[in-house]
């Protein structure tokens, strides 16, 4: 009688400790929820580049998915100007609500390297990385007769080459890590990708770094070459293009897309906000449009992962154009 009494016992506290963990359980899901943010009214994600280009395609593919996820509208808003600092200035001076978004890309820490801004990170909350890009080639005219990266830089310790790069942005970084490791290319500011094909075209300069998707048509019909991605491997959309590394030139500056908000911004807000861009991100819909359409390998990272992937790209960049 008494073991039985006593298995009786054993298995109320057995079912009592089992239905406090459930109610457990289920407060702590109500508290989540509680926590998740509810937006009521338009997000405007600030773009910080023109319309039609890499960084402006990332951001509408992601907003047009954003406001169904999120259940609220979603706008994209183009603030153009000072090498993307233009839309990060408005960003950082907006009320942390989560209703503006930042959407640029890692031109943003070559601001502060070059001087058109004076901070980093550090004065936003980070979002997501959203994306990453296709690749960027360094492409010449196929009349300057080189057709590697090697016989590019040998040419330069020999003839004046001008290689059109961008102020405060990947372009340059390029050179700039290119003359670091004996190239004698004379880097200069000429302005968007459409304005580097052009000069390439001209014979303005004898050299620039565009994305490759920017180059191909002259690549196609045989006026431009390609002679190196300036990316840690080889794109799986060109397989044949070798990068700066397997040439022998420690060089590599791949662009990452990237949300931030204002200062203060609730984190309550930022992780409904990565949640809702990692749904999208994960999707077969945004995976096969970005594979087909960019040729870009679709690419996502948050928190402490996102935060390490930037930092470490800020260090190379500061080492790039560090006298």
């Amino acid at each position: 009688m008494k073991k039985l009494t006593v298995m009786l016992l054993s298995l109320c506290v057995l079912f009592a400790g089992l239905t406090g963990c459930a109610k457990s359980q289920k407060n702590a899901e109500k508290t989540d929820a509680a926590k998740a943010w509810k937006p009521s009214k338009t997000i405007t994600i600030d773009v910080a580049f023109a319309p039609g280009g890499d960084t402006d395609y990332n951001a509408r593919m992601y907003a047009e998915k954003l406001g169904k996820t999120l259940g609220t509208s979603v706008i994209v808003t183009n603030v153009t100007g000072s090498g993307g600092a233009a839309a990060s200035e408005e960003v950082k001076g907006a009320k942390p609500d989560g209703y503006t978004v930042l959407f640029t890309q890692t031109s943003f820490f070559l601001n502060k390297v070059a001087g058109i801004t004076n901070y980093g990170l550090e004065a936003f909350e980070l979002g997501n990385i959203a994306g990453s890009s296709a690749c960027w080639a360094i492409v010449a005219p196929s009349k300057l007769g080189v057709k590697t990266l090697k016989e590019m830089v040998e040419k330069s310790k020999t003839e004046k080459i001008v290689l059109g790069g961008s102020a405060g942005a990947t372009g340059s970084m390029v050179g700039e890590q290119l003359n670091k490791l004996g190239a004698k290319f004379n880097v200069v500011d000429y302005g968007s990708a459409t304005d580097k094909v052009a000069g390439l075209k001209s014979g303005d300069i004898q050299v620039t770094v565009v994305p490759i998707l920017t180059a191909m048509p002259y690549i196609k019909n045989g006026e431009f070459v390609v002679l190196a991605l300036a990316e840690k491997e080889r794109n799986k959309a060109f397989p044949d293009v070798p990068t700066c590394i397997e040439q022998g030139f420690d060089v590599a500056a791949p662009t990452y897309y990237f949300f931030a908000f204002p200062k203060g911004t609730p984190q309550e807000v930022i992780d409904t906000f990565n949640n809702a861009c990692e749904q999208i991100y994960k999707s077969k819909d945004y995976q096969d449009k970005l594979t087909k359409s960019y040729s870009q390998t679709p690419f996502f990272q948050k928190g402490d992962q996102a935060k390490k992937t930037l930092g470490d790209f800020a260090v190379s960049a500061e080492a790039a154009f560090k006298k």
